[in-house]
């Protein structure tokens, strides 16, 4: 049995694309995941499947969402080992706590091409900074996420690839949560 975790891109923000929790943690018991865990409303959830291909599940999550909710959801699934050794690689010093909310990974449907990253380069060494590592993006805001100027950008369009951002208190949480036994 192995431990994922999904990762839902923009569910309950600005009062779309509403799902509530017991009903995400049920539709995905009903597709057959045991131990069925949820962190938070923005569609975090740790679960464990056979299931060996992150793709088959990204597909087989996001057809679900689409029938039960009725609306389209990029999915992104990590192994735990996979979310562990995102932590592990965070190229900047973690903030003290009260700062988890300037340090951010993103979560890339795919690692995006060297052409993409020249495109990222003119935003990568402001106040903010930004750095990917294949298929995470890491961010460090000098203040907050809302007041940076790359809180415009749209870094899913640069890099060509669906993007969906955690703050590193969440992501934390969420290893922590797919260690439990």
């Amino acid at each position: 049995m192995n431990t994922y975790i999904a990762l839902l891109r923009g569910i309950n923000v600005g009062g779309n694309k509403i799902i509530k929790m017991q009903a995400l943690k049920a539709m995905f018991e009903s597709l057959g995941y045991s131990r069925v865990r949820t962190y938070i409303q923005s569609g975090n959830v740790v679960f464990e499947s056979n299931e060996a291909q992150a793709a088959e599940l990204e597909a087989v999550i996001s057809a679900a969402i689409k029938e039960t909710f009725g609306f389209d959801v990029s999915v992104m699934i990590r192994t735990l080992e996979e979310l562990e050794a995102a932590i592990a690689g965070n190229p900047f010093e973690p903030p003290a706590e009260e700062g988890y909310k300037r340090l951010y990974i993103s979560f890339l449907a795919e690692a995006p091409s060297k052409e993409a990253l020249e495109k990222l380069r003119p935003y990568e060494e402001g106040a903010d900074k930004l750095h990917v590592a294949g298929k995470e993006m890491y961010t460090l805001y000098e203040v907050s996420a809302s007041q940076s100027p790359l809180f415009k950008v749209q870094l899913d369009k640069l890099l060509g690839t669906s993007i969906t951002a955690r703050n590193w208190n969440t992501v934390n949480k969420l290893a922590a949560m797919g260690r439990e036994q």
